[in-house]
């Protein structure tokens, strides 16, 4: 009997490891995303690029990515996260700068950035991003835990119909323009703003020269894969209302709790906290620019959406129906607010009406706007 027992409990247990493996994380097709990258850039024999890596995060994807474009007749360099003194140098001889994966330990420098950053406003050539990691975010903006679930998320998330995105992103666009925008949630945001002719960055995947050409803010030369996000910042000064944040890291990872945040013309005129006000007041006080409305950024990526029993959300909240409404410096996005700093705040369970008309109720879009 306890033999029989015993050989029950073995049965199970190998049945309950097959069924763990059926479902193991699949491995990383590194040529089909290396190919995407390729295919969204619409590469012209001739053109030179810069290719940054880190060996520690998706390191098979670099040679994938230069081996296709080698063979498309591109000059193609290549150089680790890091210190870069050439930075400068190399960028003067690059049509293209290609950002692959860095973890946490490889981010990019603030003077790289700065460098960078130049060279995009100067219209002298195009970036592609492929994060990966570094999208998954929590709600309160600082990055998420990322697992092989959001892995397996984001190599779907390129596999998409790209015309359906645009045409869905570019009526949305053309709603929001039509008059008052107006964004709440379940916790108590209520703000309202407008956009009048603002340019919006279009993030459908289209990295091409002869799309950046028509660039109107940096952003537009910054080409995002997985795509699927709008972007624009409102009229500052239009800006009234309420953001209510659950909970959020601060300083020094300091946690404030029941976020208020109070504007009017585009400023916080009041901040509150259920718990870690001071830690609150003194995150806004470390820059001039947080006290400014930056954003509205919304998602359309239909395979970008939160894995069951995960609170993190993928790539930076380009998921369908996500909101980003941000705080700081939005002069990337062609508006008033300089100072550099910067926070961004998701909310994935938004309604978002024109004039009272419904574009996204609790978190989906509404039909006529799918």
């Amino acid at each position: 009997m306890h033999m029989r027992k015993w050989l029950l409990s073995v049965a199970l247990l190998v049945g309950a490891l097959s069924v763990g493996s059926a479902h193991s994380a699949a491995p990383i097709p590194y040529d089909h995303l290396a190919q995407r990258i390729v295919d969204a850039l619409h590469v012209t024999k001739g053109e030179r690029v810069l290719l940054r890596y880190d060996p520690e995060t998706l390191a098979p994807l670099e040679p994938a990515v230069k081996k296709l474009l080698t063979a498309k007749g591109l000059t193609v360099e290549t150089l680790n996260y890091g210190p870069a003194p050439d930075l400068q140098a190399r960028l003067d001889r690059t049509d293209i700068y290609i950002w692959l994966p860095a973890g946490e330990k490889a981010p990019t420098a603030a003077d790289q950035r700065a460098i960078l950053a130049a060279w995009l406003d100067a219209g002298k050539g195009r970036q592609i991003h492929f994060h990966w990691v570094g999208g998954t975010v929590d709600p309160d903006g600082k990055p998420g835990v990322h697992s092989a679930a959001f892995d397996q998320q984001y190599v779907e998330a390129v596999d998409i119909d790209y015309a359906k995105l645009s045409a869905a992103q570019d009526k949305v666009i053309a709603k929001l323009r039509t008059g008052e925008v107006r964004v709440t949630t379940p916790e108590g945001t209520d703000i309202r703003f407008t956009v009048g002719d603002r340019p919006f960055n279009k993030q459908d995947g289209d990295a091409s020269k002869a799309r950046t050409d028509k660039a109107k803010m940096r952003v537009d030369r910054e080409i995002e894969l997985p795509a699927g996000v709008i972007r624009v910042a409102p009229i500052e000064t239009t800006a009234t209302g309420v953001l209510v944040v659950p909970e959020a890291r601060l300083l020094e990872d300091a946690k404030a709790t029941g976020i208020r945040l109070e504007f009017v013309n585009g400023r916080i005129t009041k901040a509150t906290a259920k718990t870690g006000e001071e830690a609150l007041e003194a995150y806004l006080a470390s820059s001039p620019a947080f006290t400014f409305f930056r954003e509205l950024g919304l998602g359309f990526n239909p395979k970008l959406v939160v894995p069951p029993g995960s609170k993190y959300l993928p790539y930076y909240g380009y998921g369908d129906a996500v909101v980003r409404l941000s705080l700081g410096d939005n002069t990337e996005l062609a508006g008033a607010v300089g100072g550099g700093a910067s926070r961004w705040l998701f909310f994935p369970d938004t309604t978002v009406t024109v004039n009272g008309d419904t574009i996204v109720a609790n978190g989906r879009f509404v039909e006529a706007y799918r």
